[in-house]
């Protein structure tokens, strides 16, 4: 055995925490590998304990009424969140009065600005004759937040009919209750807005 092997040997025994033990006997070490041997035999794959049967049942009830409420949450959030019900008013469409073709006088300032309510407003999405308009600047008197007016004809002859596109924006002005025709009503235009800025400075 060469030194180097000898020294290592020693200085195993050094370390060993075991060393000032008397050494154990052939039966005990017999006895103890057929310890060893007999539970490694009797080892089963441990399985995960099951819920107890009231469990699953307890939870789908907690399921359905945690579903319940996020769809509530979901219909009346919109309904909070978006304020009071706009207010609604009707008026009467404009009337022709008789007058003949081309006989509507010139559209100035002052024609405007002699109104009862005067607003700009956009057409939304209807059905049916009816035209709902939703207000989006006020001029003018009192106005609710949408109007309500019967889709009038604009190619009638006596040119004061107005024809209400969905989508468009328009310049109104009413009196008694009645759209203004002749021109004092119609698509937010450059030329008419600049006639509604003069009627309503500021």
């Amino acid at each position: 055995m060469h030194d180097d092997d000898r020294a290592l040997r020693d200085r195993l025994r050094a370390a060993d925490p075991a060393r000032a033990l008397p050494p154990a006997s052939p039966t005990w070490l017999d006895h103890r590998m057929e310890q060893i041997m007999t539970n490694q035999s009797a080892t089963t794959t441990t399985r995960t304990p099951e819920a107890p049967r009231g469990t699953f049942r307890r939870w789908m009830p907690m399921v359905g009424i945690a579903a319940g409420l996020a769809i509530a949450a979901a219909i009346v959030a919109p309904l909070v969140l978006g304020g009071p019900e706009p207010t609604v008013e009707a008026l009467q469409p404009p009337m022709g009065d008789g007058l003949a073709s081309g006989s509507c006088a010139a559209l100035e300032p002052a024609t405007v600005a002699a109104q009862e309510q005067a607003f700009a407003a956009t057409v939304l999405p209807t059905q049916g004759d009816t035209v709902l308009l939703e207000v989006t600047e006020r001029f003018a008197g009192d106005v609710a937040d949408r109007v309500e007016v019967a889709q009038g004809d604009a190619m009638t002859s006596d040119s004061s009919g107005v024809l209400f596109t969905v989508g468009q924006s328009y310049l109104i002005s009413a009196v008694n209750g009645t759209i203004t025709g002749c021109g004092v009503t119609g698509a937010d235009s450059a030329e008419l807005r600049a006639v509604y800025d003069a009627a309503f400075p500021g």
